[in-house]
């Protein structure tokens, strides 16, 4: 069916029928840039410790100290994520480190991820010093952190979309593991 013929069949007239055809392409295509999986994060790893900062203020890094230190970390593990590459099949893609740590009374799953967020932030911003091979904090890249409560313990997840710097976390996390075992 040719395009006029289309136009014809519509109850508006093809005159009309036009501009709002071009109207409704136009505010799709605009309304996609408001969709953030769409949009790459142009954020530096400064604008999102900024953004992190204002909700650290009852997390400071004497409170998360026990929490960080490398004799917290049960085992370091590496963090995968699966994307489905077949009918049946699923590809595993390295995005990190996942930290295993003890439990430790008093901290909950949202209060690890705060004051591991707020560390990052504070390292990132210059407010605190980075320890060598800190898993929690890479320099110059903001790392995703998730924690996952796993029976008696929690899984921290440190993790970013690019491949080389997710193994260099999955690298700094074993050192930093092993480092508890070398004292």
């Amino acid at each position: 069916m040719a395009r006029s013929t289309v136009l014809r069949s519509w109850p508006i007239e093809e005159g009309v029928a036009r501009p709002i055809l071009t109207l409704v392409l136009g505010a799709c295509l605009a309304g996609c840039s408001g969709v953030p999986f769409l949009v790459p994060d142009t954020r530096t790893p400064a604008d999102h410790a900024r953004e992190v900062e204002p909700k650290c203020k009852d997390f400071g890094e004497a409170a998360a100290a026990p929490m960080l230190a490398p004799g917290a970390i049960d085992a370091v593990e590496p963090a995968y994520s699966y994307v489905q590459s077949g009918p049946a099949d699923r590809q595993a893609y390295l995005r990190g480190a996942r930290i295993r740590i003890k439990p430790l009374p008093g901290f909950s799953r949202e209060t690890i991820a705060r004051s591991v967020e707020c560390h990052e932030a504070r390292v990132l911003l210059g407010q605190a010093a980075a320890r060598p091979d800190d898993p929690y904090v890479m320099p110059d890249h903001w790392l995703d952190i998730d924690v996952e409560s796993e029976g008696d313990g929690f899984a921290v997840l440190a993790r970013t979309d690019e491949m080389d710097i997710a193994r260099q976390v999955l690298a700094r996390a074993q050192r930093y593991a092993g480092s508890a075992s070398a004292r």
